[in-house]
């Protein structure tokens, strides 16, 4: 079999995988309650068709092989690459945005000093474990399986292979954890009266359950740039994001020539710079009109659910029973400080709306933006607080900060002292900590008072 037939069929596994988990979710009464997406659905079931689970025990499964494995780690550079295409400067950096980002920070640095914490107190009771073991729940819960994915390549790299096993594990227990317990804590929060738009948890619309747009419901997923005659419009923004993707291969081949240390950055790194300056560029010279960002978007999506499916499909059994019981006790402690520092910090921090932008950052410090948005909608149903303005702007404007912690500190896990990168991290953590206790910070609140079940927390205004 030659390598574009090869591509293709791996191609036609992964979309049939997507079919099945699309159908499960729209069937599944149990999955529409956990609103998993469709791609880790597909995932699971491929893990469970493949060769570990059923060509273990039956002799035969769906072709999941080596080369499947290698998609995650190709289509990263697609969906990072494509993250600045075709998008403005933000102009809304006022309180709301300030504060979602300063709340977004402090959970950054406090899931790095966690797991970089924890894996220090573990390696002289498990030798095996790398020092990259303590940033993979970072790259899991704040960044979601598109960043593990990256970081987990890198990793691979630098000579750790199961990283990416490891770091697309804390990705799915970061995106369960943070639907079911988000999903707990509203319940809870609602009845308390914490909630301004609606006296009891809003029940999330059956189509929105089983992931299909009704018929009358269905919008655009982009807006064409060029007549079918001269080219499709779709085949236009595919051809940018090719060109960015090659143009990243080009890079990361130049950057060997000049010396050969500049091979351990990423080809995803690459990527991402290179789409950072053309956008910059295209935007100088006036040609962004070229660009349109909603199908730039569609095409980055359609990356990371492939993404996805194939990362758990091929997710490597076997690591995960070696490194069982840290990843069990890491996962553990980090659902836990994650679900109690996000609502700490949001009660003392947010001046308005601070439920439903606690809630709306507990999706995102989960995993994705979509989880943050979708718990959103259940305490927020019209999106009529600050609560979307808060975390997107938190997603938009905390990259300057989550980047070099991908593109770094895999490599630097490798060279520097643990200790070290810690202290670094503690005192990025306490700078956000200190801004938030010279602007923002609520003292005459307290935790207790939302934590109490005779009091009330107000709904600042």
């Amino acid at each position: 079999m030659n390598a574009l037939r090869a591509v293709i069929m791996d191609g036609a596994v992964l979309s049939l995988l997507l079919l099945i988990g699309v159908t499960l979710r729209k069937h599944s009464r149990f999955l529409q309650n956990l609103y998993l997406p469709a791609s880790l659905i597909a995932g699971f079931v491929g893990l469970l068709l493949g060769p570990q689970i059923l060509g273990h025990f039956a002799g035969f499964s769906l072709p999941i092989d080596k080369t499947i494995a290698q998609w995650p780690g190709q289509l990263t550079s697609i969906v990072l690459g494509l993250a600045f295409v075709g998008t403005k400067p933000s102009k809304n950096f006022g309180r709301i945005a300030s504060e979602g980002v300063t709340v977004s920070g402090l959970m950054h640095q406090t899931q790095v000093l966690v797991g970089l914490g924890l894996t220090i107190l573990l390696i002289p009771f498990f030798p095996e474990l790398p020092v990259s073991f303590g940033f993979t729940p970072v790259f899991g819960f704040h960044g979601g399986h598109g960043t593990a994915n990256a970081v987990g390549v890198a990793l691979a790299q630098y000579g750790w292979p199961e990283g990416i096993s490891v770091a697309n594990t804390m990705a799915t227990a970061g995106l369960m954890s943070g639907i079911i317990l988000g999903m707990i804590v509203i319940n809870i929060g609602v009845r308390r009266g914490y909630a301004q738009k609606v006296l009891e948890p809003q029940a999330i619309p059956q189509s929105i359950r089983e992931g299909i747009v009704p018929e009358g419901e269905r919008k655009s997923i982009g807006s064409g740039v060029t007549y079918t005659d001269s080219l499709d419009p779709l085949a236009l923004q595919l051809a940018i994001t090719g060109v960015i993707f090659g143009g990243a291969t080009l890079i990361s081949k130049g950057l060997v020539m000049i010396h050969p240390l500049l091979k351990e950055i990423p080809h995803f790194a690459c990527a991402m710079v290179l789409g950072a300056t053309t956008n910059y560029i295209v935007r100088k010279v006036h040609l962004d009109s070229y660009i349109d960002r909603a199908t730039i978007n569609r095409i980055s999506g359609v990356a990371l659910d492939y993404l996805v499916c194939a990362a758990i499909a091929t997710l490597s059994l076997k690591v995960f029973s070696l490194y069982l019981v840290p990843l069990v006790l890491t996962i553990t402690i980090m659902i836990i400080v994650n679900l109690a520092a996000n609502f700490y910090f949001s009660w003392k921090i947010f001046d308005v709306d601070w439920f439903e932008r606690a809630v709306a950052s507990y999706g995102l410090e989960s995993g994705v933006l979509a989880t943050g948005l979708m718990l959103l909608r259940v305490v927020d149903p019209r999106f009529e607080t600050t609560g979307q303005d808060s975390v997107a702007s938190a997603v938009s404007l905390l990259y300057p900060l989550a980047i070099p912690y991908v593109v770094l500190m895999p490599l630097l896990s490798t060279t520097i002292p643990a200790w070290i990168l810690w202290l670094f991290s503690f005192l990025i953590w306490l700078a956000f900590y200190c801004v938030a206790r010279r602007f923002y910070w609520h003292k005459d609140r307290h935790f207790s008072d939302i934590l109490s079940s005779k009091s009330k927390a107000p709904c600042v205004r």
